[in-house]
């Protein structure tokens, strides 16, 4: 089958499923989720799935398992782990028949949040088994598909120098901590934007490029994203003194109607930013080199996403099959999909 921008899941509800669950090891994710992990492939199987688990050392290895999953038309891949694991498998699903579920494991699980996916293992669970589908929007930027943010610049910066280093274990406070001490020395660059076929130049410190509204879990830098308006929200934070980029942190920070003051905020089916030189760029919280040049489009794909009044009924009849309670994270979160703030 030729490839597309779209993502097949299968109905919900379905008893008889066949599915990969993809998990790194490196991550930290597995030896400290590994009980869960195991208690949920023994529900699904309980549950008439047929269910293997992978285990990859490398997001190339993590592509593969999911390439190969597609290739054997098996129902559903599921990521256990972070946004940067999710990331890594939506790059192979993308035009095939196979569906994404998700068990947050990850440090912030910013994707999880956004669609009201439960944070604990039981009602994760329950999710991919009882969820429904829905139709969700996918961007790409140049060659990769995102589905939370593209960050060009000083959030990129950021995200390049927290990889692959201890404080990235601290979540959001890590990344504050780097942002602290990098954002008052980052110099601006210059930038054209086109949006939608009209152009628009600034000096910027970065560009955050939203499908989603959260940010790292706690900033909203594209408060009016919505991930199923068939939009791409931009927002270009534009050069500030010392002072200025100590406010616009303020501002985000705890979502204040000033920070709209700050930026240039705009709504777009199509986008395409050029620099004069190569800038950082991230994509869903990983950094993804540098570039002069990011052509942006917008797609649609469908995943298993949560059914709120059926899965609160499954979490309490499936409460019984969890070996180890305390080690969950308690508690459903917030949908933040149809919030809207007023600037």
């Amino acid at each position: 089958m030729a490839k597309n921008d779209s993502i097949k899941a299968f109905p919900p509800g379905r008893v008889s499923c066949s599915a990969v669950v993809i998990v790194n090891p490196a991550s930290g994710s597995y030896f400290h989720y590994a009980r869960q992990i195991e208690e949920t492939l023994v529900h699904l199987r309980r549950s008439g799935w047929s269910v293997e688990l992978r285990l990859t050392n490398e997001a190339s290895e993590t592509r593969q398992q999911a390439r190969e999953a597609v290739a054997r038309q098996v129902n559903v891949v599921i990521a256990a782990g972070g946004d940067g694991t999710i990331n890594e498998i939506i790059q192979e699903l993308a035009g095939s028949e196979t569906a994404l579920g998700v068990l947050p494991f990850g440090t912030v699980n910013v994707w999880a949040r956004e669609t009201n996916i439960p944070l604990d293992n039981t009602g994760a669970c329950a999710v991919l088994l009882h969820g429904e589908t829905r139709r969700i929007d996918l961007g790409k930027v140049n060659d990769r598909y995102f589905l939370l943010m593209v960050g060009i610049g000083l959030d990129a910066v950021i995200a390049q120098a927290v990889e692959k280093k201890p404080i990235k274990r601290l979540g959001v406070l890590g990344y504050l901590l780097v942002g602290a001490w990098l954002g008052l020395g980052y110099e601006s660059f210059r930038t054209r934007l086109t949006i939608n076929g009209r152009l628009l130049r600034r000096n910027a410190l970065q560009i955050v490029v939203g499908n989603t509204q959260l940010y790292g879990g706690a900033i909203k830098y594209t408060w009016r994203a919505k991930c199923d308006d068939g939009l791409l929200d931009v927002c270009v934070v534009r050069r500030r003194s010392m002072l200025g980029r100590l406010m616009v942190v303020w501002d985000f920070l705890f979502h204040r109607d000033q920070r709209q003051q700050w930026v240039s905020y705009e709504r777009c089916k199509t986008l395409e930013v050029y620099t004069r030189k190569p800038v950082a760029i991230q994509v869903d919280g990983d950094p993804s080199g540098d570039n002069d040049r990011a052509i942006f489009v917008k797609t649609q794909i469908e995943l298993i996403l949560r059914n709120t009044r059926e899965i609160r009924s499954v979490q309490r009849m499936t409460r019984t099959w969890s070996l180890a309670p305390e080690t969950d994270i308690e508690g459903d979160v917030d949908d933040h999909n149809g919030e809207t703030d007023q600037a």
